[in-house]
């Protein structure tokens, strides 16, 4: 089903990737595991014959998850809850939920609350991954999810299954990693909303089947040069709704670099495929970039976004601010700052998962990128 897509097809399936989920899991006699963004180890979910199923929100109404999360509770959160609550909660058989913040420990509580029949296990990442205790921390972490899934299965894997299962993943971000090295030296190749889409699509469908199409895909892009586009680099943890890319794409901006949950940070999850895979699987949450709200240098947002600024030759950064979300509140004002100081134009979008009309978007980015090219930033 999904090892023969075209780019065309991405951006539909990626649009509402549901419904081919649950023919999917049905036909093949898979149970399905959501999980909401920030680092739960999809590789585990996936050796046990399992799809593991990145959970990003909707961008219908809200109907119930206003009752169980205030209004002014992060638009991804409230928008995860509503998904499960209202649309698509039917297809998941389990859930492991990452508490990385406030809201997502309260939502995991809630989650069990609205889905009392449901498997559901927390996984719990350190904030402060500089202390002594991170490491062992997160391999404890690692061999509880993997006893609690063992127990809910009736089964126990071994470090050959791990193997695998890293060696698909690893190919998969691989793969990713050309089609971007591609975007960014020719933007005409594939547009900003189709990359993107593969992003998403990887974290949401099996991988094996997957990355046979994102080969087909990789071979089929006509490199060609055309000028006009305004490179950028994006920042932020995701970048919705997905409409948001047809206004890049509108206004010819080229996304060479990002920093993105949804992006970037996704393909720094390679896992060194030597020696012990729980090991390996420890040692790459310490070797991915910023996340907002885990923690090892206050400065590190800032450090790793002027190198890839400088890196990729962009000209400008465009953060993607998620209405409501906690952790970027914190940082934004001070992130502002020292962008400002280092003379990089920076513009900051406003987005929420429920917002129908991108017409007050464009207008700012359209604005924003016409002072810059009149040089008045």
């Amino acid at each position: 089903m999904w090892d023969n897509l075209s780019l065309k097809q991405v951006a539909k399936y990626a649009q509402d990737p549901y419904p081919s989920i649950r023919k999917w899991v049905k036909e093949k006699g898979i149970k399905a595991v959501g999980s909401t963004i920030a680092d739960v180890p999809e590789e585990v979910i996936y050796a046990f014959g399992l799809l593991p199923v990145t959970i990003l929100g909707t961008n219908k109404p809200l109907k119930k998850a206003p009752s169980r999360l205030p209004d002014n509770a992060c638009s991804l959160a409230r928008s995860n809850l509503e998904l499960v609550m209202s649309y698509e909660g039917d297809l998941f058989d389990g859930f492991v939920l990452p508490q990385v913040c406030d809201t997502t420990q309260h939502l995991s509580d809630i989650w069990r609350i609205v889905l009392p029949d449901r498997y559901v296990e927390s996984y719990l990442a350190p904030r402060q991954v500089t202390r002594p205790s991170a490491r062992y921390w997160v391999r404890e972490e690692i061999e509880r999810l993997i006893a609690s899934l063992s127990r809910w299965c009736g089964k126990s894997i071994t470090d050959e299954d791990l193997k695998k299962s890293i060696r698909i993943h690893n190919e998969n971000k691989a793969l990713l990693k050309d089609i971007y090295k591609i975007k960014r030296k020719t933007p005409s190749a594939i547009t900003n909303k189709e990359l993107f889409s593969l992003f998403k699509l990887s974290m949401q469908l099996d991988k094996t089947e997957f990355n046979r199409s994102l080969e087909k895909i990789k071979k089929g892009l006509k490199p060609e040069k055309k000028d006009g586009y305004t490179d950028v680099i994006l920042v932020g943890i995701t970048c919705d709704p997905p409409e948001v890319y047809d206004l890049f794409d509108e206004i010819n901006l080229n996304v060479v670099g990002d920093t993105l949950v949804t992006g970037t940070r996704y393909l720094q999850g390679v896992v060194d495929e030597n020696g012990n895979p729980l090991e390996a699987l420890t040692g790459r949450h310490f070797k991915r970039g910023f996340f907002s709200p885990i923690h090892d240098n206050v400065y590190k947002n800032f450090e790793e976004i002027k190198t890839l600024y400088q890196k990729t030759g962009a000209k400008a950064i465009i953060y993607v601010h998620i209405e409501f979300c906690e952790s970027q509140e914190y940082d934004l004002p001070d992130l502002k700052k020292m962008i400002k100081q280092e003379g990089m134009p920076i513009h900051v979008m406003d987005t929420e998962y429920q917002t129908l009309s991108l017409s007050h978007l464009r207008t700012r980015l359209q604005a924003f990128f016409e002072s810059l090219k009149g040089g008045s930033l």
